[in-house]
């Protein structure tokens, strides 16, 4: 499986929000986008997921349109997540999560196969949420709810993970253990990964390829090493960094504000 953004540009209201973006996505990579507010992150998530139309240029999934897809198919190769969801709802956990089993099932059944529910139990094992599955969504923390998300997103069993700030109000211990989970299920359930984050550190620290963008353009893209540079990072956040050697990976910390 292999995704192209193709020239594509966005815009609010007439306000671009996407400007020429170009770049791919292969199976078992894990690509992190980063930037500051308003670098457009999330408006180029949902455009790759067909959420948003875009205003020039395509997204081609293995060198077909997207738009040439319905609505079913597509919810079999994207599933797009990020920490907004209407938690007001009565919904428990379980029939939250079972909601991401419908591009798999036929048309008119009503209940959860045997295969449903077993791929439901699994994935909530592995992210360790078997407490969470009688609550509703009103009564779990920012933090619970976040990792209920990205089990959905896993649930739905998609190609490629679209995941909005996945590590959003979670501790240090489980914006480890997410990200990790994240990592093992693209390599070994050869899926892709496009993942939206503003901690450049654990940016620098799971990513396989890197996208800095700023004001709607990519301002680099590729090896994590050649993205995460100081003087790339510096200029577009406004920030000193140092760049240093971690678990033989290097990584990014901020330092101070440049005035």
């Amino acid at each position: 499986m292999k995704i192209k953004v193709l020239n594509v540009s966005f815009a609010y209201n007439s306000i671009p929000t996407l400007k020429n973006v170009s770049f791919e996505v292969s199976e078992g990579e894990v690509v992190y986008v980063v930037g500051p507010n308003g670098a457009g992150k999330t408006t180029l998530l949902k455009v790759v997921a067909s959420m948003l139309k875009p205003k020039s240029g395509a997204v081609y999934i293995d060198g077909r349109d997207s738009r040439n897809y319905d609505a079913r198919e597509l919810a079999k190769v994207f599933a797009y997540a990020n920490a907004r969801v209407n938690d007001t709802l009565p919904t428990t956990v379980a029939e939250f999560l079972a909601t991401g089993r419908y591009p798999h099932q036929k048309p008119l059944q009503i209940f959860e196969s045997y295969e449903d529910l077993k791929f439901i139990e699994g994935v909530v094992k592995e992210l360790n949420i078997e407490h969470l599955m009688s609550k509703k969504l009103s009564q779990l923390s920012s933090g619970e709810l976040q990792r209920v998300i990205i089990a959905r997103a896993l649930i739905q069993q998609p190609k490629v993970l679209l995941l909005d700030e996945p590590s959003a109000f979670l501790d240090i211990r489980y914006r480890l253990e997410v990200l990790s989970y994240v990592n093992k299920v693209v390599k070994t359930r050869g899926l892709a990964s496009l993942i939206a984050i503003h901690d450049l550190y654990l940016a620098s620290t799971y990513a396989d390829k890197a996208i800095l963008m700023s004001n709607g353009e990519i301002i680099a893209a590729g090896k994590p090493e050649d993205v995460f540079r100081e003087d790339l990072i510096e200029s577009v956040y406004k920030v000193k960094v140092r760049i240093v050697d971690v678990n033989n990976r290097k990584v990014v910390l901020p330092i101070e504000v440049i005035y």
